[in-house]
């Protein structure tokens, strides 16, 4: 390529030209590239490619490929991310002249690697066995394997620990606080330009049984209203209350929420506007903190009838 200034000087200037590229992989491709004209030169003294996953190529990554003369080049880029675009140009420079091809683009594959987070193990009071298992059917070099943990599902301020070795299952033991975790586990290979995590897994620190709750005899009946007792056992305790029905098979019952918090032991609540003469059964149930989300637990049915009209 050559271009004119003025009328009568000649500028030869350098000229490159980007080719398809081959080998697309799910982390690797190889990059392909045309030194068209060296600007009256033997050889430039740079040339390689810019790629990125922004069409407009702004802030690349740069594969340098050396100087060289007029002909073909390419590069093999690896650490790519799977199932992603990228974009690439060729370029070519000597001293004052730099020229670039057009930009084209590939899709790498999506990668055949699968991680899992296993369930975690309770060993003791806060120690718990994180285990995980890849399966590597790309032959990736594993740098390390571990887990992330975090009292949050969305992994804020996660902890991250490494197991001492990276084969496949893995394991690392801590120690946590009582409390409800989200954990999964995580590979890095290729020098950490591939990480991988497995779905996220919640367990308690501590294996919590569920609380006790037992109904208690009605008192104070009367021909409208009547006193309802129970209690529970200790626990994370959210909510207390009653179930009621004047159905023996309990269907569609009622609900009546009497207390909430950490609090064990008795509760109670009154009912009001009953029917005289009328058999009601009911139930005691809370609810609480089991492995991130509450769950309800009721006591036996016992039933009272209020007293006739006087």
């Amino acid at each position: 390529m050559a271009t004119f200034i003025g009328c009568d000087t000649f500028l030869k200037i350098v000229a490159v030209k980007t080719i398809q590229c081959s080998g697309v992989g799910s982390t690797s491709v190889l990059l392909k590239g045309e030194v068209v004209s060296t600007g009256g030169s033997s050889e430039v003294n740079e040339r390689g490619f810019f790629y990125s996953t922004s069409k407009s190529l702004k802030n690349p990554q740069t594969v340098e490929c050396g100087h060289g003369g007029k002909g073909a080049f390419d590069a093999k880029v690896t650490g790519l991310q799977p199932n992603t675009k990228y974009y690439y140009q060729a370029y070519a420079k000597n001293e004052d002249d730099l020229d670039v091809g057009d930009v084209l683009e590939f899709t790498t594959f999506e990668l055949d690697f699968t991680v899992e987070t296993n369930e975690p193990e309770i060993m003791s009071l806060g120690t718990v066995k994180l285990k995980g298992s890849y399966q590597n059917n790309e032959n990736l070099n594993i740098e390390k394997v571990g887990f992330e943990y975090a009292k949050n599902g969305n992994f804020n301020n996660a902890t991250v620990v490494y197991a001492e070795r990276v084969q496949t299952p893995f394991f690392v033991i801590v120690d946590l606080d009582d409390a409800t975790y989200y954990c999964r586990s995580l590979v890095q290979a290729e020098d950490s330009t591939i990480i991988l995590r497995g779905e996220s897994v919640v367990f308690a620190s501590v294996n919590h049984s569920a609380p006790v709750v037992t109904t208690g005899d009605a008192t104070n009946v009367t021909s409208t209203s009547a006193h309802l007792n129970g209690s529970v056992s200790d626990g994370e305790i959210g909510v207390k209350g009653f179930y009621w029905s004047t159905s023996a098979d309990f269907s569609n019952p009622t609900q009546m929420q009497v207390g909430s918090g950490l609090g064990t032991g008795v509760f109670e609540g009154t009912l009001g506007d009953l029917s005289p003469s009328t058999t009601y059964y009911y139930k005691a149930y809370v609810t609480y903190s089991n492995l991130g989300s509450m769950t309800e637990v009721l006591g036996e049915m016992k039933s009272f009838t209020t007293e006739a009209t006087r």
